[in-house]
């Protein structure tokens, strides 16, 4: 018999959070730009997630594409060609997501104020943990290398935080 086969979606996942062992950087490209980069622990560039604000945001990192986008009335869904990879929804705000990756429910909670993001699974413990500086230009990642879901829930976290905080910031520009 052949040893089970791995979901060719999710095969990018899987080599990127391995070679990742487990942590990220995220450090914007430019002083405004809608563009991170993505580095590795010896802190050697392995991707890029662009930012289009509420619109969504594009993901590329090795081999893996990917791309986050509005669903339904509130929610987001991350996409990889057709397939998707997580769906995310609001409880009550933007700032509690439940989010569903690779059939498990992941609830999250975001502190704009202090620039930080976590979630896990329903009932468990906490497997992915965002954290950024703040001028909202600089995020750490730490996610669970052992739960499959961990890696795409944590860019997920990464956009909705920096598309939120940009957010808050631009609306306290208007003019009164």
């Amino acid at each position: 018999m052949s040893p089970m086969q791995e979901d060719p979606t999710l095969a990018p996942w899987s080599r990127l959070g391995e070679s990742l062992e487990g942590s990220f950087a995220a450090r914007a490209r430019g002083l405004l730009a809608p563009a991170f980069v993505i580095l590795d622990r010896e802190g050697e560039e392995i991707g890029c997630l662009e930012i289009h604000g509420p619109q969504g945001a594009e993901l590329e990192a090795g081999d893996l594409e990917a791309r986050i986008e509005p669903s339904a009335l509130s929610g987001y869904a991350m996409l990889a060609g057709d397939a998707k990879i997580l769906e995310a929804e609001p409880v009550g705000a933007l700032n509690t997501p439940e989010i569903r990756c690779m059939d498990r429910l992941y609830k999250g909670r975001l502190s704009l104020l202090r620039n930080t993001a976590w979630a896990g699974p329903a009932g468990e413990r906490v497997t992915v943990r965002i954290t950024g500086g703040l001028t909202n230009r600089n995020y750490g990642a730490v996610f669970d290398v052992g739960n499959a879901g961990s890696l795409p829930v944590a860019f997920f976290l990464l956009y909705l935080t920096v598309a939120l905080r940009r957010g808050a910031y631009l609306a306290g520009t208007g003019s009164s």
